[in-house]
């Protein structure tokens, strides 16, 4: 007698466990992003409720604080309150008293705080290598003063994108510490729900700016928050993760500063050096650079290329 196939229960069963892997790969990818570890919270020294901050992580943190309701309260700061807290710190961000003696007090807080430090005043003589690996070129596919296609909000005014292939190495183009990195994306595309599903690498660098590599491939990370990085060093793998049109590299550098209601990035110029003796230039669209530190560099003019990526 020929030995029998799988019953129908066995292949059921067969087709559960495999959804139920695909499910933990799944799982496993997105637990690679992790939140930042900041928090505020409330500390009651007797009468006194102190709001603590503790920053847990590799980085300065800029904290709003501010009273959704109080009743009898009197605060040590006016409010609302900025502040920025050291990496790996706790710190009182300000102190609640009663108001009057004769009754308690009452109080609810909202924190709002965003990664770095708004305070910063970013060194307008500094100077990048260019974000690829050396020996490699690439053209610029958006930069201010040329067509944009996005690139118009303040985070993402003075963006450069370079259009290179999937997987080229990209390197930290300044001295800095990782701060954020995000791999787990699987997908690209021009559909408005991708927006903020790119790969990144995110470099606060000595002056308080932070540098963001965009679009990385999926798994395209090769550093983690916490991290010192040298200018050259290698962090990650170019991809067309998140809003994009084709395999770029979108790089910004931007500075923190404080509104009314939090904070906000605001994109800052940069300036790239290419060649040995070094050559500073201002990238323009369409224009092919080359990373070249060990010989001359030869600076072609900008091109006219229709720019496709985002």
């Amino acid at each position: 007698m020929p030995p029998r196939g799988p019953t129908r229960q066995t292949r059921a069963i067969r087709r559960l466990l495999l959804l139920a892997g695909a499910c933990a790969v799944m799982l496993s990818a997105r637990a690679a992003a992790s939140p930042y570890p900041f928090s505020v919270s409330t500390r009651k020294n007797g009468q006194r409720h102190d709001l603590v901050a503790s920053n847990r992580g590799s980085a300065p943190v800029s904290v709003r604080v501010s009273l959704t309701a109080a009743d009898n309260v009197r605060a040590t700061q006016p409010l609302p309150h900025y502040a920025v807290v050291a990496p790996a710190s706790e710190t009182i961000l300000l102190s609640l008293f009663p108001a009057g003696t004769t009754r308690g007090q009452r109080f609810t807080f909202q924190s709002r705080f965003s990664i770095g430090s708004y305070l910063a005043r970013p060194d307008s003589q500094a100077v990048y290598r260019l974000p690829y690996a050396d020996g490699l070129s690439a053209r610029v596919g958006q930069a201010p003063g040329g067509p944009l296609t996005t690139h118009v909000s303040p985070d993402s005014r003075h963006a450069i994108d370079f259009t290179v292939p999937v997987h080229t190495p990209i390197v930290a183009a300044r001295d800095g510490t990782i701060i954020a990195a995000e791999s787990s994306n699987l997908f690209g595309g021009q559909q408005r729900e991708l927006l903020a599903k790119a790969n990144y690498v995110r470099i606060l660098h000595a002056d308080g700016t932070i540098a963001t590599y965009a679009h990385l491939s999926p798994g395209g990370v090769k550093v983690a928050p916490g991290e010192w990085v040298r200018s050259g060093t290698l962090i990650g793998a170019s991809g067309a993760t998140g809003y994009a049109s084709g395999p770029h590299l979108h790089f910004v550098v931007q500075r923190l500063v404080a509104g009314e209601e939090g904070f906000a990035l605001v994109s800052l110029p940069v300036r790239f050096h290419v060649g040995d003796p070094a050559v500073v230039v201002e990238p323009t669209y369409g224009q092919v650079l080359s990373a070249t530190y060990d010989s001359p560099a030869s600076l072609p003019p900008a091109g006219r290329k229709p720019s496709a990526a985002h």
